[in-house]
């Protein structure tokens, strides 16, 4: 369970890497200037930092396991939405659900790995891994 749980953080992070390394790329293919490519990175950015709380205290309603579920299956459509879409406004909105996937995934992950490894010092190797 840990090994998926750290995919799906390596998963968040390796996107942001991502696209700030390929945004010179996205503007030449989609014929987007500096506006537009802002709205690549802060349409992620936006949705990630104003859902993450709630996708939290959610979790703690519906179940994290459920939660992370709907974290990985969200974030894995939209990166599909990502990668088919022809202009900048159906990019901004697919990276917009794929923070939103990113923020249900996170904290549902958390509380995962607190809940499986209940002893201090093996919770602590866990979220060091993590």
């Amino acid at each position: 369970m840990l090994a998926i749980l750290c995919a799906g953080m390596f998963l968040v992070l390796l996107d942001v890497t991502i696209v700030n390394v390929a945004l010179p790329g996205i503007g030449r293919a989609l014929d987007t200037g500096l506006p537009g490519l802002q709205g690549v990175v802060d349409g992620y950015a936006v949705a990630i930092a104003g859902l993450l709380l709630g996708a939290g205290a959610l979790g703690d309603r519906i179940g994290h396991r459920r939660m992370t579920l709907i974290g990985f299956g969200l974030f894995g459509l939209a990166s599909l939405a990502c990668g088919a879409a022809a202009g900048a406004g159906p990019l901004i909105a697919a990276r917009a659900v794929q923070g939103a996937g990113a923020a249900l995934l996170l904290p549902g992950g958390l509380a995962l790995i607190t809940a499986a490894y209940p002893g201090r010092a093996e919770q602590a190797r866990a979220l060091g891994v993590w």
